[in-house]
């Protein structure tokens, strides 16, 4: 009984030295990725265009609009 709760324990040791190795071969796998991949950057929104500022006074028409009005 001891000779297999001992096996039972090498036999977890292993498991979880599988499932570590395999999670590291994960990781540099997503490693190698990063650096051989291209960075694409996000996309810029566009830039509003300037809104002009509104005149202060209307342009004036007609014959009243020859005369400069304070």
């Amino acid at each position: 009984m001891r000779e297999e709760s001992h096996i039972d324990d090498m036999r977890a040791a292993l498991r979880g030295d599988r499932e570590r190795a395999e999670q590291a071969r994960q990781r540099s796998s997503e490693n190698v990725r990063a650096l051989v991949e291209p960075v694409v950057p996000p996309a810029r929104a566009p830039v509003p265009a300037p809104v002009p500022a509104p005149e202060a006074e209307p342009a004036r028409r007609g014959f009243l609009g020859l005369f400069k009005w304070r």
